[in-house]
């Protein structure tokens, strides 16, 4: 009859959003789930009610050049709701060292303190990498890979040499 799918199931009529990607390599650092994607993506699980430093990036930074082989990333950060990061985590990933790791951040946020230091983030640090902030990991991924890979990789070439400089 109409409107059925096989063995008279009716078929699904609302999309369902799921990435399909693998896991290459999987590690904890500093109290973050670090995952090296298949699709370009690292993402990053940070701890909930945790206020990461400056120290805290840089050694998870380590981490990310050795799973990646320095070859750069989009980046998924997922936050728990009470995660804050420092005022100088937001100046090195905004325009500093932290920019080479990475061809554009996805931030997933909860928190109206998040929302507020992401509002600071993006007005006043104004980062040189593609960046935006979202509620939920599905319209971040989507927006992630919905960029242009070879774009962001010339661009993030343009940016080491400015860097070097």
């Amino acid at each position: 009859t109409k409107g059925e799918g096989i063995q008279g199931k009716r078929k699904r009529s609302i999309p369902v959003m799921s990435s399909s990607y693998k896991i290459l390599e999987s590690r904890e650092v500093e109290q973050t789930k670090i995952e090296l994607r298949d699709d370009g993506i690292i993402q990053f699980f940070y701890a909930d009610n945790r206020e990461y430093t400056i120290e805290d990036t840089k050694i998870l930074e380590h981490a990310v050049d050795e799973m990646t082989k320095g070859v750069p990333h989009m980046s998924l950060r997922i936050s728990g709701p009470y995660t804050i990061a420092d005022i100088e985590i937001l100046r090195y990933l905004s325009k500093g060292r932290g920019t080479l790791f990475t061809m554009a951040d996805a931030f997933v946020i909860h928190s109206t303190p998040q929302k507020m230091l992401a509002n600071f983030y993006l007005r006043v640090s104004k980062p040189i990498l593609p960046t935006k902030f979202f509620n939920h990991v599905k319209d971040a991924e989507k927006w992630l890979l919905s960029l242009d890979k070879e774009d962001l990789a010339r661009r993030h070439k343009l940016k080491i040499l400015q860097f070097e400089k």
